[in-house]
C-alpha cells in the first residue's frame, strides 16, 4: 500500500494519470517525458552541501515531496522504482561518462541508465538523469540512427568489443531532413555524416549478466562529490526539458553563470545564452518560474 501511495504522489508530481487503455510502450513514453519536463537535473546541493544521498527514501522525499531535482543516481533510481511498480522489467546499467578532456571514459559506475523490457520483449534504453537526455525512450538497438524528438542518437559496439557507446547529435547547419513530429522515437534512414555527433557514455555489452542494484553505486558517491575531475561538483547545472504546444520541444538550463534556452526544431538545435544577474532574489525567481524549484537557503552560481 505504501508503494501505491508513493506512485500516486509521483504521478501528481509529473502531472500524469494512471494508464487507461493504452499500451505499456505508450505509457513508458508518457512517464519518460513527464519526468524530464517536471523534475530538473540540478547540482546545487552537490556543490554547496557536498551531499549525494542515493537511498530511495531520501530520493523520494527530495524529488517528489520537496519538489527538488537531482543527479543521475537519484533521477534514474526514482524512475526505476516507479517503473517496477508498474510491472516493467527493469535492469540498471552502470555507465562510464565520456571524459572530453582526456578523450576517454570515467569509471563504469559514474553514471546510471536503465534497460526496460516490455511484455512483448521489446527493449528500451531509458535515461532521465543525464541532463542532455533523449526526450523519449530509445530502442535498445545498435547500429541504427534514432530520432527521439530532441535529437539523434546511436548505439554502437566499440572497437574493444566489450562496450556499447551512446552518441547524441544534431543535423549539421545546412542539412535538411524530413522528420516525424510525434512524441515517439523513430529509426531514421539518414547518412550519419549529416549529423554532428558527440559521445555521451559507454556501458558493458554483458551488463545484463549482473543484477545491479541502486546501492551498488554508493561507493562511487564520494568520488562524484569530491573529485576535481567531476565537473558536477564545481559547476552549476540546472536543466529541465520543455514539451509544450506554445514553447515546443526544448529545454531551460542554468550552466555555470549563464541562463540557456534550447529549441529543437527539424533536427537542429538552437541555443540562446544570457548572463545571469548576481542578485540572489532574481536567481531564485528564475528557479521558481522556469524550473519550479524553491530553495530557501543561500545559493551561489559556480562557473
Amino acid at each position: 500500500m505504501e508503494n501505491e501511495n508513493r506512485v500516486d504522489e509521483y504521478l501528481q508530481r509529473i502531472e500524469l494519470n494512471r494508464p487507461n487503455n493504452i499500451s505499456d510502450e505508450e505509457y513508458l513514453i508518457q512517464l519518460h517525458i513527464g519526468h524530464l519536463t517536471h523534475i530538473p537535473f540540478e547540482t546545487f546541493d552537490l556543490i554547496d552541501l557536498k551531499e549525494l544521498n542515493i537511498e530511495l527514501d531520501y530520493i523520494f522525499e527530495r524529488l517528489v515531496r520537496q519538489k527538488r531535482g537531482g543527479v543521475c543516481y537519484q533521477m534514474n533510481g526514482l524512475f526505476a522504482f516507479i517503473l517496477q511498480n508498474f510491472n516493467y522489467k527493469v535492469q540498471l546499467i552502470p555507465c562510464g561518462v565520456y571524459w572530453n578532456d582526456k578523450d576517454d571514459y570515467f569509471d563504469d559506475y559514474s553514471h546510471l541508465a536503465i534497460c526496460v523490457t516490455l511484455k512483448n520483449g521489446e527493449q528500451f534504453l531509458c535515461d532521465v538523469g543525464f541532463s542532455m537526455d533523449s526526450l523519449t525512450p530509445l530502442f535498445f538497438r545498435k547500429d541504427c540512427i534514432q530520432y527521439a524528438t530532441n535529437g539523434f542518437y546511436r548505439l554502437t559496439k566499440m572497437n574493444d568489443q566489450l562496450y556499447y557507446k551512446l552518441e547524441q547529435g544534431y543535423l549539421k547547419k545546412d542539412v535538411q531532413f524530413p522528420l516525424s513530429s510525434t512524441f515517439q522515437t523513430s529509426i531514421v534512414d539518414i547518412d550519419p555524416e549529416c549529423i554532428s555527433w558527440r559521445n555521451s557514455y559507454r556501458f558493458r555489452i554483458n551488463f545484463a549478466e549482473k543484477s545491479t542494484k541502486l546501492e551498488d553505486f554508493q561507493s562511487t558517491c564520494p568520488y562524484i562529490v569530491h573529485s576535481p575531475d567531476v565537473f558536477l561538483n564545481h559547476y552549476t547545472v540546472c536543466h529541465l526539458h520543455t514539451c509544450q504546444p506554445t514553447i515546443g520541444v526544448g529545454a531551460y538550463a542554468i550552466s555555470g553563470k549563464e541562463y540557456c534556452e534550447w529549441i529543437y526544431k527539424d533536427g537542429h538545435m538552437i541555443r540562446t545564452l544570457t548572463p545571469l544577474s548576481t542578485d540572489e532574489s532574481e536567481l531564485k525567481q528564475l528557479l521558481k518560474e522556469k524550473f519550479n524549484l524553491i530553495i530557501e537557503r543561500k545559493i551561489e552560481l559556480v562557473n
